[in-house]
């Protein structure tokens, strides 16, 4: 249910997101799970509808299965692998028992997102645009105007969520690094064409078309054509170009068939300096845009706000000092740096002409060695992301990595990822040894104590495999050891000091 009416908007509020899309959603789900109710508004009248995402990588499952979530994306069709620039990577090199999946609208995202943040209690006011934001020293004097006129709420916190055209980011004047475009696609969702399923793309000599059912009897098709000029952003699209496109590329017709929707979008990428700038936040698309090769997107955007939420609860509840929320940009920052290269690199091989096909054939050589493809397979999946926990008990092979899903809970057998879905952290005990359940003990509140042990009776990470974990509340693995040495400090770092 959506909120229009006034009284809707409080006059203060803990924290304001700005934007309704997949990160805000998202966001104002996580805030409420971890204990603060947000304000979450949106300009549009009702969602778009619109759909440039259609799918989930692997680690963004991973956390709807931790949140407990995942069973309400009904209809999901598993993708057996994944690709790089069009180059396909078998699933099974992933590391992760999980697989991408394909053919959900963004749409249909949305409405599971915002039905769960309802339920938290994060439900959508709308239709509310932000018109300004002033700086109070506490927070922020936000005006903003809706069907009943205009409302000044004050935030102690203002995210912005609300895209590449980012209101947010313009009112706090937030520099941004930006590469221009240099090629351009246009985006047809079609009826009745018969196109086949190219999920990963072809390449041609004048272009690349990618094209893929959408499980209703519509099919989407991404046409890059060498020869076009690159248009201003925004230009309507037509079902004819489309087809002139296509068959410019292709060589052969597209049938007539029925366009249901058509845009564009191009290569340029930005990057802001700062995901922070004190009690202002930049999440998603607000933060960084890019070449939407391999569907990481939305997805990048869901996890950045995974990893701001529960911090930002956190502070915003008084458990945590605000140098927590510097953590937010200095592991999600690196982040975003780098699906910028994975996606300009991925641009340049599958977008340029019979130039760079000496190179693409070498990377296809190179994908045969195993290593090789389970590091770009990992890295568009969202699976190599380790935060640096600033502990040396927090080492390799474990520490700063996602918890591995490979552990059930004694007591009942349940897989003790699912433990996440109560937004608290974890402290995962592979032992009888209570040592470690007596020094969280003061953080009872926030962490879970569960007793577990391997699925795979002979699973062992290495040399260095631990006997305990202390796992985040988004999934990561701050502290391991067999020894308590650190554990104390690691709970403190990331939980703030123990509540009274």
């Amino acid at each position: 249910m959506t909120l229009h009416a006034a009284d809707a908007i409080r006059s203060h509020v803990p924290v304001l997101v700005v934007g309704a899309g997949p990160s805000g959603l998202m966001l104002g789900a996580e805030l409420a799970l971890h204990g603060i109710q947000p304000l979450v508004i949106d300009a549009l009248p009702s969602p778009s509808g619109q759909s440039r995402a259609l799918g989930f990588t692997v680690r963004t499952l991973e956390i709807f299965k931790q949140r407990g979530i995942l069973g309400r994306f009904k209809g999901l069709v598993q993708v057996p692998g994944v690709h790089f620039a069009g180059l396909s990577i078998d699933g099974d090199l992933l590391s992760s028992t999980m697989r991408p999946a394909n053919q959900y609208p963004q749409s249909k995202t949305e409405q599971v997102l915002a039905a769960w943040a309802e339920e938290l209690g994060a439900p959508v006011r709308r239709p509310w645009r932000l018109e300004s934001m002033a700086p109070t020293g506490t927070g922020y004097r936000c005006v903003l105007s809706g069907p009943t006129g205009q409302r000044v709420v004050e935030a102690d916190y203002v995210v912005g969520c609300d895209g590449a055209a980012s209101g947010v980011r313009e009112a706090i004047g937030m520099p941004v690094h930006r590469t221009p475009a240099s090629v351009q696609m246009l985006l047809g969702d079609l009826r009745g064409c018969g196109l086949p399923n190219e999920p990963f793309g072809v390449k041609h000599e004048k272009g690349m078309v990618m094209s893929a059912p959408l499980g209703d009897g519509t099919e989407r098709v991404i046409v890059c054509d060498f020869s076009q000029p690159i248009r201003p952003q925004g230009t309507p699209v037509t079902h004819a170009e489309i087809k002139a496109a296509y068959e410019n590329v292709v060589g052969r017709p597209l049938a007539d068939g029925e366009c249901l929707w058509a845009s564009s979008f191009s290569d340029a990428s930005s990057i802001v300096e700062s995901y922070r700038a004190g009690r202002a936040l930049l999440v998603g698309d607000s933060a960084h845009t890019h070449l939407p090769a391999g569907g990481q997107g939305m997805n990048v955007s869901i996890q950045d706000a995974v990893n701001l939420g529960w911090k930002l609860a956190l502070v915003g509840r008084g458990r945590a000092p605000e140098s927590l929320l510097d953590s937010y940009h200095t592991e999600r920052y690196p982040v975003g740096q780098e699906l910028l290269l994975n996606t300009a690199a991925q641009g340049q091989m599958f977008l340029r002409g019979p130039e760079v096909d000496p190179l693409r054939e070498i990377v296809r050589r190179l994908l045969d060695i195993r290593e090789v493809s389970t590091r770009l397979a990992d890295g568009v999946s969202g699976l190599d992301i380790r935060y640096d926990m600033g502990t040396p008990e927090a080492s390799p092979p474990t520490g700063g990595r996602l918890a591995p899903d490979v552990f059930s809970v004694v007591e009942t057998g349940d897989d003790v990822v699912e433990e996440l879905r109560h937004g608290s952290a974890l402290l995962v005990l592979l032992t009888a040894d209570s040592a470690a359940s007596s020094l969280a003990a003061p953080w009872r509140h926030q962490v879970r104590v569960v007793r577990a042990r391997p699925k795979e009776p002979h699973w062992n990470a290495g040399p260095a495999t631990p006997s305990n974990l202390f796992v985040r509340p988004d999934g990561h693995i701050a502290w391991a050891g067999a020894q308590c040495d650190g554990l104390i400090p690691s709970l403190s770092r990331w939980l703030g000091e123990p509540a009274a």
